[in-house]
């Protein structure tokens, strides 16, 4: 392995975990979460327009497949962004990283519902599994008592996984004509269309006003997180495939707890443990390939692939999330 794809693509899991983290600090210090995913994304846009440049755009593109990619790109970009930071409002940051971690798994529950994969119990049992783990880290996790008010911010975070499971079904089937840089770049510059009427409602007068910490953080977003993330997420699918690079991105829920736990003293209880290891089994008994053939998520992309490197963006999916 050439060190450079290894040291990319290592750091790349590291930036995408701190994002959940660096999230919160800008929830907490007052930063609108719909300013916070357009602000992220306005930062990347210059960068995502030009990697679709240098990969010819997307030639032949009919009228089916650019309605692909608009719904994708608004499901991706305002729908995931919006539900991960608006829950963030009223959730641990570690927390929200772990219900996330379930995008895998939905992935393929969206996928047999239809009836893009086969349904199995092996399926069904990955899922079972990953759910009882959300639940743990949600009811006792947080070793308070558990209220409805308590429920709603990870309620909304589970938009996330779910809009990343809808954008990896709608576009699994232009994997295999397009150019997978491409797709991320134009689905990115379309979510961030969408978000800009969230400038009709924002006080564009008070970024004057916006502490550099925090103008840092979401340049941090913008940059790393988002457009450097992706090539080096990419990087790692050209040098490793897509079954290692999806692997090890099991590692993300646990660094963001970690990271949460330092940065914002977020408790660590023995409950998210346990609910953590069952969310990362389940959604790796979900995904995982059975007998040799390509199944799970892995499989699901590959086959639509245009090549071995087509895997979830992460994302894919993020990765697997792309929405770090």
């Amino acid at each position: 392995m050439q060190r450079v794809p290894k040291s990319s693509f290592a750091a790349t899991i590291v930036v995408w975990a701190s994002a959940f983290a660096v999230i919160k600090a800008l929830i907490d210090h007052g930063i609108g979460a719909e300013q916070i995913a357009l602000s992220r994304y306005l930062v990347a846009a210059p960068g995502f327009a030009f990697l679709l440049w240098r990969a010819h755009g997307l030639p032949d593109l009919d009228r089916r497949d650019a309605a692909r990619l608009l719904v994708a790109g608004v499901v991706i970009v305002a729908g995931y962004h919006l539900s991960l930071n608006i829950g963030e409002g009223s959730t641990a940051s570690g927390v929200a990283a772990l219900i996330v971690a379930l995008s895998p798994a939905l992935t393929m529950a969206l996928a047999i519902a239809f009836g893009i994969e086969r349904f199995s119990l092996r399926v069904a049992a990955g899922l079972a599994v990953a759910f009882a783990g959300v639940i743990l880290v949600v009811g006792l996790g947080s070793g308070e008592e558990l209220s409805l008010s308590g429920l709603k911010g990870p309620l909304i975070v589970v938009g996330a996984p779910l809009s990343f499971a809808l954008y990896n079904v709608l576009l699994k089937p232009l994997f295999a004509r397009y150019d997978l840089l491409a797709l991320t770049a134009t689905t990115s510059l379309v979510g961030t269309v969408a978000l800009l009427p969230i400038l009709a409602t924002s006080d564009v007068g008070g970024v004057g006003s916006i502490a550099g910490r925090d103008i840092a953080l979401i340049l941090y977003l913008g940059v790393f997180s988002t457009l450097l993330g992706y090539i080096g997420w990419n990087i790692g699918l050209r040098a490793f495939g897509p079954t290692r690079a999806v692997t090890a991105t099991y590692a993300i829920p646990a660094l963001a707890v970690l990271f949460g736990a330092v940065t914002l003293e977020e408790p660590v209880t023995a409950w998210i443990a346990v609910g953590g290891l069952l969310i990362v089994g389940g959604v790796a008994l979900a995904s995982f390939r059975d007998g040799g053939r390509d199944r799970g998520v892995r499989g699901l992309v590959r086959r639509g692939g245009r090549r071995s490197e087509d895997a979830p963006r992460a994302h894919a999916a993020e990765p697997t999330s792309r929405a770090r």
